[in-house]
């Protein structure tokens, strides 16, 4: 609860005053008033006559009452007998004028208390603005500049007042006055973290000097202005740092990026590389590999070979040991692999992994046997091509020689036949001379027929020795080829089958190489004689053609053993043979894919076991040289 003296200067100003209406009738009487006036009166007229008497001129006193309602403006008094002035104030209590005394000295104490109240409204005003400003505005360097003028304003004087903001070195407010005009300055530093940052300057002209409450605020809001200047390098430092951060980050994301981007390419340069790589730790465990298959676990020697122990010639255990590169060359079956392995060190500078790579080298070396198969194809074709020369030299002599001799016959027999007319007993050659005449001829024919068969056969191995450069550049007609280019072919099959054609006419040309054509043909053929164990076997070779794919097909069939579902899979693997035992290399059928696929071709095969099998061949004539050229 309030104490009462609290609100002493209230009480006192009640005590002093007294307050009569227009007609001067008294409506309130202070109690000071009341112990100096010493009456019951209610009109101020008799009030103050009972109360001072003589001393007082009620006629002055009534004409100055009288102006006072008059111009509303308030007038000094004084009473007869007393000491201090009185002054009387016009009042309009709801356009019902009133009139206030009291004594000049309360007056004057109240009037400085108002002052000093609207001094200290001003400094709170300033105080609430400077710190409006410093939290609306952008920066602080904005902020400063506005509150120049609230500062000034807080001043009993502000016209007399120059206001000056020193930042660093940067000063905001008016610089222009004269040193001569400044009475009085007063200086307050602005300290962020100990430090001076700067100074709030104020220049007084007037001589008043500064209030203590002026100081005071100055004081304040330079204590603002170091919190505002304190936050605002914290703001800064703050974005600077967020700045660098946001830099470091985007470069971190970029760097990041362009690490994914090329771990990426790596991954994917890893996983492209057809050999399976995989790095292991010293008890052969799998870190990592390019193939899914085998993934990041397990052991090596268990994913790369399927076994489920260490390999007995291992090269990453020499590597383990001897911190250099390994290799050694390991068969699993028919597959044939490389592995070789590579030391990877630690920080110590020893090895603590291997990358181990292993590469199928089946079909390399099924090459290399294939490659010393044609350098045995390449002599064999020097040793025919001699062959050949050796025997076309006299078969050219029996040749011509026979035709000659067929006609001299021609010649001789009308003079045998008259000597046989008269001499019936006539022999030639121990033969009956009209025996011999029957036969002579059809021997000579037999015998040109044998030498132009010589010749054939000749002209084929030839053809068989002739050097392949391998273009497809030649015009192939599949039925002239079957027709006169299987005359080794043809006595082969004798010996186990009949071969019989069914070619298609009008069968479109297209481009190819003769030579591989030849020897598809050829293997295949030999393939299926070899393929027939009974008497009755039957070899045919048929040609068509398929409007609708452009495709000019190659049927051979055979009536021979068949094959099972596994053979049919794995006859045309490099090597792969059921007939090894009889000299089969496996690589008949092999060579006969590579032909078909060069000429973008493609085979079909149709077996079954104790019935026979056919293989079916699709040459593409897109750019054919015959019909559909």
């Amino acid at each position: 609860m309030l104490k009462t003296t609290s609100y002493k200067l209230i009480y006192e100003l009640f005590d002093h005053v007294l307050i009569f209406d227009r007609n001067n009738e008294v409506v309130f009487e202070g109690n000071a008033f009341k112990r100096l006036l010493n009456s019951t009166a209610k009109n101020i007229n008799s009030l103050l006559s009972e109360s001072l008497q003589a001393n007082y001129n009620s006629k002055t006193l009534i004409e100055t009452i009288e102006q006072v309602k008059s111009d509303l403006e308030p007038h000094t008094i004084k009473l007869n007998g007393i000491k201090e002035e009185y002054i009387l104030f016009p009042l309009n209590f709801d356009l019902d004028p009133h009139i206030l005394l009291t004594p000049k000295d309360k007056v004057v104490e109240i009037t400085r208390i108002e002052h000093d109240l609207k001094e200290r409204v001003k400094e709170l005003r300033c105080l609430y603005n400077v710190s409006k400003e410093l939290e609306a505005s952008q920066s602080i360097n904005e902020a400063l500049e506005k509150c120049i003028k609230h500062v000034r304003a807080a001043f009993q004087f502000p016209n007399d007042v120059i206001i000056n903001f020193e930042i660093g070195k940067k000063i905001f407010g008016d610089t222009s006055w004269d040193p001569k005009t400044i009475n009085s300055i007063y200086f307050s530093d602005i300290n962020v973290n100990n430090k001076k940052h700067g100074e709030i300057k104020v220049l007084l002209k007037s001589n008043v000097g500064f209030l203590e409450e002026e100081q005071s605020m100055i004081n304040e809001i330079s204590g603002k202005f170091a919190r505002a200047i304190e936050e605002s390098e914290k703001t800064i430092n703050l974005e600077k740092q967020k700045k660098i951060l946001l830099a470091k980050n985007e470069t971190l994301l970029r760097l990041t990026e362009e690490c994914h981007q090329k771990q990426e390419k790596l991954r994917t340069f890893f996983s492209a590389i057809s050999d399976r790589i995989v790095v292991i730790d010293r008890e052969f465990n799998i870190i990592m590999s390019n193939k899914d298959d085998i993934g990041d676990s397990g052991k090596c020697y268990n994913k790369l070979f399927g076994i489920n122990e260490r390999c007995a010639d291992c090269p990453s255990l020499d590597t383990f040991k001897s911190a250099e590169n390994c290799s050694v060359e390991k068969d699993e079956g028919d597959i044939y692999y490389t592995l070789r392995s590579y030391p990877i060190f630690d920080q110590d500078n020893k090895v603590d992994r291997v990358l181990e790579v292993c590469r199928d080298i089946t079909v390399q070396k099924r090459m290399e046997a294939q490659l010393l198969q044609s350098y045995k194809l390449a002599s064999l074709g020097k040793l025919v091509a001699g062959v050949a020369h050796e025997i076309n030299n006299p078969n050219t002599f029996i040749l011509g020689n026979l035709k000659i001799i067929q006609e001299a016959l021609d010649d001789i027999f009308p003079v045998l036949d008259k000597h046989y007319s008269t001499k019936k007993d006539l022999k030639i050659a121990r033969l009956d001379y009209d025996v011999f005449k029957d036969n002579i001829s059809t021997l000579i024919t037999d015998m040109i027929n044998g030498a132009n068969r010589t010749k054939k056969i000749v002209g084929d191995l030839r053809n068989f020795a002739k050097k392949d450069d391998g273009t497809l550049t030649d015009n192939i007609d599949l039925n002239y080829i079957i027709k006169n280019n299987l005359t080794l072919t043809r006595k082969h099959v004798k010996k186990y089958a009949e071969l019989e054609m069914i070619l298609a006419e009008n069968l479109p040309v297209f481009k190819g190489n003769i030579n591989k054509i030849e020897q598809v043909i050829l293997n295949l053929v030999m393939n299926a004689s070899e393929a027939i164990e009974k008497s009755d076997g039957l070899i045919v070779i048929k040609t068509a053609y398929d409007e609708n794919k452009k495709e000019v097909l190659l049927t051979i069939m055979d009536n021979g053993c068949g094959m099972n579902e596994t053979t049919i899979k794995n006859i045309f693997d490099p090597f792969f043979t059921t007939k090894r035992n009889k000299g089969g290399t496996g690589l008949g059928l092999s060579i006969t894919y590579g032909i078909i696929k060069d000429h973008n071709g493609y085979i079909n095969v149709e077996s079954k076991l104790g019935v026979g099998t056919t293989f079916t061949i699709h040459f593409p004539i897109k750019t054919c040289a015959g019909k559909d050229e």
